[in-house]
C-alpha cells in the first residue's frame, strides 16, 4: 500500500522533515510519474532541481503525464511507477483532467511506495476538496468537489484562523461530513495504513471543532 503525502507548495528546498521521511518510505528509485499541472515542462525541471535532486532523490526515469501524453501511455507509466507526484496548478482542471484521461483507479491501484501531493494535486488526492474564492482559487465554479479518495478527508493548504469567510461558509459546514485537515505554509501530513501524522501547523476540522494537531 502506497504511502501518502499532502502539502502545499514550497518554492524552494522540501522540509528537511519531508526529505528524511522520503528517503525512508521511497525504496524504488526506478521512475517517478509527474500529473499534469499548470506548466507542465516548467514543473518537471523545477521538482528535479529544486526538490527532489538536491534532497538526494533521483530516479531513472522521469515521466510526465499531460494531454501531450496519450491515454494508454498514462496508464502504463502509472503501472510501473515507483513514486507518483500529482504537481500543483488549478485544481478544478486538474481534476477534470484526472477524470477525462481515466488516471482514477490507475493512481488508486497503484503500487507506487509514494503518492506525493502538492497544491492542487494534493486537494485532489483527497476524498472531496474544497474550490471557492474564499480560499484564495481563480475559478469560474465555485464548490466542493470529488476527488481520487485516497484517503476519506478533505485537505486544506495555505490555512489560516483568520479565513473567517472560508471556514464559516465552506469548512465547518463540510466538517460535519467528514474530517478536513488543513495545513500552514510549510506544514505537510503523511498518511500510511490510514495512520495520519502532522508536520508543522496543522488543524483537524471535525464536527463543527476545530483543533490544532
Amino acid at each position: 500500500m502506497s504511502i501518502h503525502y499532502y502539502s502545499g507548495w514550497f518554492e524552494k528546498a522540501l522540509p528537511a522533515q519531508m526529505v528524511k521521511l522520503l528517503g525512508n518510505d521511497i525504496k524504488n528509485k526506478k521512475s517517478i510519474v509527474m500529473v499534469w499541472g499548470f506548466a507542465p515542462e516548467e514543473y518537471l525541471t523545477f521538482a528535479k532541481d529544486v526538490w527532489l535532486e538536491p534532497a538526494g532523490i533521483v530516479f531513472d526515469e522521469y515521466h510526465l503525464i499531460d494531454r501531450q501524453t496519450s491515454k494508454e501511455k498514462a496508464h502504463e507509466v502509472l503501472h510501473s511507477a515507483s513514486v507518483i507526484l500529482l504537481m500543483g496548478g488549478y485544481t478544478t482542471l486538474q481534476n477534470s483532467f484526472l477524470t477525462e484521461y481515466e488516471l482514477v483507479l490507475p493512481i488508486k491501484q497503484s503500487t507506487a511506495d509514494v503518492i506525493i501531493g502538492f497544491s492542487a494535486g494534493a486537494k485532489n488526492m483527497a476524498t472531496k476538496l474544497v474550490c471557492v474564492k474564499s480560499n484564495g482559487y481563480i475559478t469560474e465554479v465555485n464548490g466542493i468537489f470529488s476527488g481520487l479518495g485516497l484517503d476519506n478527508f478533505c485537505y486544506e493548504p495555505y490555512f489560516s484562523l483568520d479565513n473567517d469567510e472560508l471556514i464559516r461558509d465552506e469548512l465547518l459546514p463540510l466538517s460535519q461530513e467528514l474530517d478536513i485537515y488543513a495545513t500552514s505554509d510549510e506544514s505537510f501530513i503523511r498518511v500510511e495504513g490510514g495512520q495520519i501524522i502532522a508536520f508543522g501547523d496543522t488543524y483537524l476540522i471535525s464536527d463543527l471543532k476545530i483543533k490544532k494537531l
